[in-house]
């Protein structure tokens, strides 16, 4: 999915400001550490050096500069990458490629997806306090299961490293969304 960068004033590119608009990072040290988009992983493995503009994973080992990071995160040539940090002579490059339409298409999908399932969510909530007044402890459990397995899914739209199973899953994720669970 490309995707243009956007650094500040400055030519030189801030690996920092790179990274942190694709990976969220916290500080841990002297060093700034987020989960890897390069692989699929809970923990954070992907530490930025912002001193010597260099990242690394200690997990599956991709590492290099904001250059670097974006040839990865892109999957396109050294120069492509210097056009889209804006580095390379000329403008800015802002890919409108068949890649980046489709891309465009997904994050609109998982962006309605996700509003699907937060509705769905409010109708759980709303058959959750049903059930509690009536009192029928079974069904309120039963709508609770079901309401963390939305959740967990919903946040996991949000994951771009589980992007491809969900194309796979799109029939089923878009019924769960329809309550169809």
């Amino acid at each position: 999915m490309m995707q243009a960068f956007y650094l500040s004033s400055e030519k030189k590119s801030n690996i920092v400001e790179v990274i942190g608009q694709r990976v969220e990072l916290r500080k841990s040290g002297r060093e700034l550490v987020g989960l890897c988009p390069f692989h699929d992983d809970r923990h954070p493995s992907l530490y930025v050096n912002s001193e010597k503009g260099v990242f690394l994973c200690r997990a599956c080992q991709a590492g290099g500069d904001a250059i670097g990071f974006v040839r990865l995160i892109e999957g396109c040539s050294f120069k492509e990458a210097l056009s889209i940090l804006g580095l390379a002579p000329g403008p800015r490059a802002v890919p409108t490629t068949r890649r980046r339409r489709a891309a465009e298409r997904v994050v609109r999908w998982v962006s309605r997806q996700r509003a699907r399932l937060n509705n769905r969510i409010r109708e759980l909530d709303e058959q959750i306090e049903l059930a509690d007044e009536i009192p029928d402890p079974e069904l309120a459990e039963g709508f609770w299961r079901e309401r963390g397995i939305i959740a967990d899914l919903r946040d996991d739209l949000s994951r771009m490293e589980y992007l491809p199973n969900f194309i796979e899953l799109k029939q089923s994720i878009e019924g769960i969304g329809q309550g169809n669970l």
